[in-house]
């Protein structure tokens, strides 16, 4: 079994926190909540990079008063120049970082949405950024600063809340989960996005996504305390893209809801999930009857009481592969140490 060691407990939030997100260096994380602050942590001194192994961070800029109800998630772009804040109050505000990494400037603020946007998130070119929201909409930016962050597409499709967007980590496209219980599939054509897949298998909420490194896997999780993965096969369903099929369903680890999930682009491949039960748990692909078309996962370790409260988020680091970050309703960030007894 792996093992999930606590290392750090980051405390600054005022209220419970709702995501964390690693800029693409690893060198920063960036956390926000129900405060209505995005505050960015560092390691202490650590202007030295990623490698190093003490897990003793600060809080180096606490960015507020650009939004006025809470901030439900936030991302960075893939030059990690940008941090882009989705809110309940229907706005999404750009940051920009100095050269130094030490000040943050607001540059835009987008809005358009009839209600409260849950997610945001950058395309793997850096040319657009999506977001979702409790009006049933997925909007698309660019994310070009020269061009004022115009909307070049409104996608209709959900019949609820979108409470998720991710795009696939090497093509330009675009997932949604929704409080419709379905994952939907966005690719362009002609300068024109629309729905190339749905994703049904969940029987409710579908709160969050994740690719596999290579991109041919995604796993969800569920309001159903459930995670499914999902395969994707070319040359099947749509014409261009393919489709995406339950590959495997994972369900009895949660007792209660699974609010996020997310999957290391590391080698041991690992995905982590947390919810409502107040726990992190670690799965990986079984080495004995698992095939690439029909994988079987296995859980591999777990922190039961991660948090006093929900887990609301976790993320692992995207360059050290034992560090993963969680985020809580009892207003803490706490970093863990994954040590794989298997490796």
């Amino acid at each position: 079994m792996a093992c999930l060691q606590e290392a750090a407990c980051l405390r600054g939030h005022t209220d419970r926190v709702w995501h964390v997100a690693w800029d693409p260096a690893g060198r920063t994380l960036a956390t926000c909540g129900g405060d209505k602050t995005i505050r960015i942590w560092a390691r202490n001194g650590a202007g030295a990079g990623a490698g190093l192994a003490q897990d003793d961070w600060v809080c180096t800029a606490t960015l507020e008063e650009a939004q006025t109800r809470t901030i439900r998630s936030c991302e960075w772009s893939l030059c990690g120049r940008y941090l882009a804040a989705a809110s309940f109050d229907a706005s999404v505000a750009i940051w920009e970082r100095d050269a130094s990494g030490a000040e943050f400037e607001l540059v835009a603020t987008l809005e358009g949405h009839e209600n409260e946007v849950k997610s945001v998130a950058y395309s793997p070119s850096g040319g657009l950024i999506a977001t979702a929201s409790r009006d049933k909409s997925v909007w698309l930016w660019d994310a070009d600063v020269d061009q004022d962050f115009e909307c070049v597409s409104v996608m209709h499709g959900h019949e609820q809340d979108v409470k998720f967007v991710s795009w696939h980590p090497n093509r330009e496209l675009l997932f949604s989960a929704s409080y419709d219980d379905t994952v939907r599939v966005w690719a362009e054509d002609d300068d024109d996005w629309f729905c190339v897949d749905t994703l049904r298998g969940h029987t409710s909420t579908v709160w969050g996504i994740s690719h596999s490194a290579s991109g041919q896997r995604l796993v969800s999780c569920s309001d159903d305390c459930s995670l499914i993965v999902w395969q994707h096969f070319p040359g099947e369903g749509h014409e261009r893209e393919g489709c995406w099929r339950n590959a495997c369903t994972l369900s009895g680890f949660h007792s209660r809801t699974v609010f996020s999930v997310d999957w290391s682009k590391a080698a041991h491949g690992v995905i982590a999930s947390a919810g409502a039960d107040n726990s992190i748990k670690l799965f990986r692909e079984a080495a004995d009857g698992s095939t690439t078309d029909a994988p079987s996962f296995e859980l591999a370790g777990s922190a039961e009481d991660a948090h006093r409260g929900d887990v609301n988020c976790v993320r692992w680091h995207p360059k050290e592969s034992t560090l993963l970050a969680s985020a809580g309703d009892d207003g803490a960030v706490r970093l863990w140490r994954f040590t794989d007894e298997n490796a």
